[in-house]
């Protein structure tokens, strides 16, 4: 009994290039977040947002591909 639905070629794909850009993101958050903690010695961002941003981005922009995929 399966869950979910294989994924085609194309989605795995557009899947590891949102994955990228999640870490990405993750990265440059985290980088932002510590400089900002090593020059003022307060939080700019909390560990809730960066989590949720780097999720959004990674779905999101997942979800945007495989749109752009389904048109042509």
């Amino acid at each position: 009994m399966k869950f979910f639905k294989s994924m085609s070629e194309i989605e795995s794909k557009n899947w590891n290039k949102s994955a990228v850009l999640g870490f990405y993101t993750y990265m440059l958050l985290l980088f932002i977040d510590q400089t900002y903690i090593l020059l003022f010695e307060s939080n700019l961002l909390s560990s809730f947002i960066i989590f949720w941003a780097g999720l959004i981005v990674t779905f999101g922009f997942q979800f945007i591909l495989n749109l752009r995929t389904k048109w042509k």
